[in-house]
């Protein structure tokens, strides 16, 4: 069975947020629909985390109050008080579903006086001071000096060929958890390791096993200049494999943001039952969300005939606080009729939620995005193709893994080629990374250069 990637870096959280004044039974509008006089609701601490509120915004509203809302996620209303009467306008935009975590290279190990347990973050060294290996005037351990402790940084070979790290200094700052916890000095930093590893797999639990996937049905990627160290280890917590180390993963992030492809998009608040609808009224409403979004790419130079596109509807059961993201094409949308959109929303539902209902499905928002192909960029030639796994040895080291040394080999990666096989226990170190490849998994190069992590046949 084929498994698609799931990427994981840091995630962000987006949040409803109500801005209300307190309209006193004044006439209410959404967007323009006199909906009738409504209070503000009187158990608002029941429904929201908090609110934030002020005299005066943009001039146009005598008050406002900012809810935090905690069933609707996607979008902003806006209620202010003007002329005695309270306005409502509904903002919805996409936003990216991100997680994020206190697992940094940066982060702080500490053991609390009152209950002697290890912690790890979220306080970070940052770049500075940074970790104490780097000799910068930190002091303090951190995740990355337990990594230089434990030998997945090796002191003896320079980060990027350019940069020492100090061995002793990294010591001496996991030293502190160690006496603070009255063990030895691996222990602690295997320690040190083995919960900010926990810290990441809740992480890759909430965007897995909570939103109804099984991670074992996905690929792990792990990039950022400190993701491929702990790869091999979130694999075995996840049992996803392989884990996917792509080339260049320190710089994974900007190489997306140089190669993206440009695009524009429009959408509208829609709220129509989907039995009220026909698809010719649907595509007709999605045409001009369609010119609406494609005015900025023919101005940048993009002509019609380059542009994609790509329709969206945000769906729910009438009622729902709730909306899932259902994306189609116009000529699906034309084949197979709203049934797509419904059909589609009702698996989603149910894989979600285990149950779908299969009836009373509203359109809430509908988008149409709009897009110039993905540039072309030069091929990458990946290694030297007469090397041997030999040939990219750099020399030999050990590291602590599961209370014992391994004997293990720094290879360079910039010097293999596809097809090469690299057993664990194994290092691979490259300019702007680190990969660890623990003992009984192995890392194959695939034909665009990435390290495919596997549990050894």
């Amino acid at each position: 069975m084929s498994k698609n990637p799931l990427i994981i870096l840091l995630f962000l959280i987006s949040c409803y947020v109500l801005v209300a004044a307190e309209p006193n039974g004044a006439v209410l509008y959404r967007n323009g629909k006199r909906l009738g006089r409504h209070k503000v609701p009187p158990t608002a601490e029941h429904h929201y985390f908090g609110y934030l509120e002020g005299p005066a915004w943009e001039n146009k509203y005598s008050a406002f109050r900012i809810y935090i809302d905690k069933d609707d996620r996607n979008a902003l209303d806006i209620i202010g008080k003007y002329k005695e009467e309270a306005i409502l306008q509904h903002f919805s935009d996409p936003s990216v579903d991100v997680r994020t975590v206190g697992a940094g290279g940066g982060s702080i190990a500490f053991v609390p006086q009152l209950t002697r347990a290890l912690r790890v973050g979220p306080e970070s060294a940052g770049a500075e001071p940074g970790p104490a290996a780097y000799l910068k005037g930190g002091e303090e351990p951190t995740v990355c000096d337990a990594n230089v402790v434990l030998g997945y940084l090796p002191s003896d070979v320079q980060l990027g060929g350019k940069m020492a790290i100090d061995k002793a200094a990294a010591e001496r700052a996991v030293q502190k958890v160690a006496d603070g916890m009255g063990i030895g000095l691996m222990e602690a930093a295997e320690g040190i390791i083995k919960i900010v590893n926990e810290s990441m797999f809740g992480a890759l639990r909430l965007v897995s096993v909570e939103q109804g996937y099984d991670p074992r049905d996905f690929a792990l990627v792990a990039f950022g200049g400190a993701g491929p160290l702990h790869g091999n280890a979130m694999g075995i917590l996840t049992q996803s494999w392989p884990v996917i180390i792509p080339p260049g993963p320190g710089v994974l992030c900007a190489y997306g943001d140089a190669t993206t492809a440009v695009q524009d998009e429009a959408s509208r608040t829609y709220v129509s039952m989907a039995e009220d609808l026909t698809p010719e009224q649907l595509r007709t409403d999605l045409e001009e969300l369609r010119d609406r979004a494609a005015v900025s790419l023919i101005a940048d130079g993009i002509p019609a005939e380059r542009q994609e596109v790509l329709y969206q509807a945000d769906v729910r059961y009438a009622g729902q606080a709730f909306q899932i993201t259902m994306d189609f094409t116009a000529d699906e949308l034309m084949e197979k009729g709203l049934a797509l959109l419904t059909d589609r929303f009702d698996r989603e539902h149910e894989q979600l939620f285990t149950f779908a209902l299969g009836e009373d499905h509203e359109l809430v928002m509908i988008r149409a995005i709009v897009r110039a192909p993905a540039r072309q960029i030069a091929e990458v030639a990946v290694g030297q193709a007469d090397a041997s796994l030999a040939d990219c040895r750099i020399h030999d080291t050990r590291f602590f893994y599961e209370g014992e040394w391994h004997d293990a080999v720094i290879y360079d990666r910039e010097k293999m080629h596809a097809g090469l096989v690299v057993p664990g226990p194994a290092i691979v170190g490259e300019m702007d990374s680190t990969t660890v490849i623990l003992p009984g998994y192995e890392a194959r190069v695939d034909e665009i250069g990435n390290l495919l992590i596997n549990p050894a046949a």
